[in-house]
């Protein structure tokens, strides 16, 4: 029996891609496993490509709910956020999705873990260091240290020699997504003088916004959206309520050059309509809450251990718990297109 490798497949290029460039380069069954933190197709389209690709299983897991309730509302109760409009979409989904790709590992007592990060990001860090602590055990293959593919165009041309077609290789940048945010990267958008408010680069705002204002009535408990205009909702429901309220008047996008923990400089378009309505929502609910001495002393402790720990998400759960909103209150939100 062969031993097994653990692939955190989320259906796209890079790690479709990798499927057959490991049955090339080691000896081992191929386990596709897929964690769900939103916005991914289907479970039975990313089943088959995964197969298809040469997989020898599939696993898919749905964690989206844990992702909202556990992570996301956390986060955004610490109000954190990197070079001020950088929501954490990516960042935030990386800890559970590592913590997933773990224990799956160990319960099948794999022998390796692959991903498809690059070592010019941050997601590398993140998935790596999580894996040598909850995993120690288990061997790390990163491809793209390894490989001499160097560009989304080369991958496709690698998978055509395995008689895989991927699509027409039109969109050089780099799309994720989850319940929480969207972003893109890379490619032609690493032109800075590239325009980000088209409808090739972003997907979920409208670009025909609505011209007739709205106001949200948001009622918030201990720091988390419990209700919309008085209808109760589950964690999930609200963001993806907020999203396409924000989405339809245009709000949410940011455009940032970014430092990446190498030194990296890179471009980002995220697309956070709902988390942004939800973060100015908490923050205003801090700023009427909260003294000016207990604003000040969360945000020195959040910059520190920000510090410490760069973007790898892992110090935001213990802000949030500095930041405690241990109240019930109600903002009252207008938007309306500029």
């Amino acid at each position: 029996m062969k031993e097994k490798c653990v692939l955190a497949y989320s259906g796209g290029l890079d790690t479709s891609a990798i499927i057959p460039w490991l049955k090339d380069n080691y000896q081992f069954d191929i386990i596709a496993y897929c964690c769900n933190v939103g916005n991914l197709p289907p479970e039975s389209e990313l089943r088959a490509r995964a197969l298809e690709l040469g997989a020898s299983e599939f696993f898919y897991e749905d964690a989206e709910d844990e992702f909202v309730t556990d992570y996301v509302y956390p986060m955004l109760r610490a109000g954190a956020t990197y070079y001020d409009d950088y929501l954490l979409g990516t960042a935030i989904a990386r800890p559970l999705i590592a913590a997933k790709v773990a224990n799956f590992a160990k319960a099948i007592k794999a022998k390796a873990i692959s991903h498809g990060a690059t070592g010019k990001g941050n997601d590398h860090l993140r998935f790596e260091s999580a894996w040598a602590y909850l995993c120690p055990d288990v061997a790390i293959i990163a491809p793209w240290k390894i490989w001499s593919y160097r560009s989304r165009e080369e991958l496709i041309s690698f998978l055509k020699t395995k008689n895989y077609s991927w699509g027409d290789g039109k969109k050089t940048y780099s799309v994720d997504l989850n319940t929480f945010h969207r972003s893109c990267e890379g490619g032609n958008l690493e032109n800075i003088e590239s325009p980000v408010l088209s409808e090739d680069v972003c997907d979920w705002i409208s670009f025909s916004h609505e011209t007739v204002p709205v106001i949200l009535k948001l009622e918030l408990e201990c720091g988390r959206i419990t209700k919309i205009d008085d209808q109760s909702l589950t964690p999930k429901d609200t963001i993806e309520k907020l999203n396409s309220i924000g989405s339809s008047y245009g709000i949410g996008v940011s455009d940032i050059v970014e430092e990446r923990i190498n030194g990296i400089k890179s471009r980002g378009i995220y697309e956070t309509p709902g988390g942004t309505i939800a973060h100015l929502a908490i923050k205003t609910l801090k700023q009427i809450c909260f003294s000016r001495l207990t604003l000040q002393k969360i945000f020195c402790s959040a910059l520190s251990k920000n510090k410490k720990r760069s973007i790898a998400a892992f110090f935001i759960l213990s802000c949030a718990s500095e930041s405690s909103l241990e109240c019930k209150e109600t903002v009252r939100a207008q938007y309306k297109s500029k």
